[in-house]
């Protein structure tokens, strides 16, 4: 056990990936496996991505990745995937749409199978998580498996959550006025460049100022537009990322 966690500290990937297989099997290895690690988590932010399946989560996460490695940062991605109703394993769509980064030594891409759990991530994310905070990843990124407004659990398991929408999201956005929406700390309106996308990010404003009126002490959600398939508005976002933090810090 401490060879293992030893090679997780210095950020070994093939640790790395032991330790992740050990946190989904779960039980007593598990367990001690994160206590072992405890004092090496804590260091990380997590980034919660969540939204409605086609709105272009995966490729969002895959934008901010590049934009924060252009600024040295290390990061991992944890794509919670659909199960296969076969083998319950990942489908891994998300990890198929991210392969580009691959390559980089700096960047880590887990795919975790949700196994029908409810909440839109993994019984197993925030142990995989911690995982990566004691590798020394400075931004971890979950991106939930995309089942609408029951995703809430992202925000539990992170420290920003990014609620991302796309144009032809109007309907669901007046339908998701509790749930989803509530936990949101940056909505992002993705895709913005399609017919639409100034009234859904009038109604998210509307949205965060009624939040904003009604808890005056907390963050003020922040409305960003993106195009990350051609990287616009992603420094934007980024930057609205490092706000929150700083944001969270000062509140503590």
């Amino acid at each position: 056990m401490q060879e293992l966690v030893q090679a997780v500290r210095n950020r070994n990937r093939h640790a790395i990936a032991r330790a992740i297989n050990t946190i989904e099997a779960g039980g007593v290895e598990a367990r001690a496996l994160l206590t072992a690690l405890q004092a090496d988590i804590g260091h990380a932010h997590r980034i919660g991505i969540t939204g409605a399946p086609g709105v272009g989560k995966s490729t969002l996460a895959t934008a901010i990745t590049r934009a924060l490695r252009e600024l040295g940062r290390t990061v991992a991605i944890i794509a919670v995937d659909p199960s296969s109703p076969f083998t319950k394993g990942a489908l891994l769509g998300d990890r198929v749409r991210m392969a580009e980064l691959d390559h980089d030594d700096s960047v880590f891409i887990r795919s975790m199978a949700s196994r029908g759990a409810l909440g839109g991530l993994s019984d197993a994310t925030r142990g995989a998580a911690d995982v990566l905070d004691a590798a020394g990843f400075e931004l971890i990124i979950v991106e939930t498996v995309g089942v609408g407004q029951s995703e809430v659990e992202v925000a539990r398991a992170t420290d920003t959550t990014v609620v991302v929408v796309s144009p032809e999201s109007g309907d669901e956005i007046q339908a998701a006025k509790a749930g989803l929406m509530e936990v949101a700390d940056l909505f992002v309106v993705n895709k913005c460049d399609r017919p639409g996308g100034n009234a859904t990010a009038a109604t998210l404003s509307a949205l965060a100022e009624r939040r904003r009126r009604h808890h005056p002490n907390r963050w003020a959600p922040e409305i960003l537009r993106t195009e990350a398939v051609a990287a616009r508005g992603i420094s934007d976002l980024v930057a609205a990322v490092n706000r929150h933090r700083h944001w969270l810090t000062e509140a503590v």
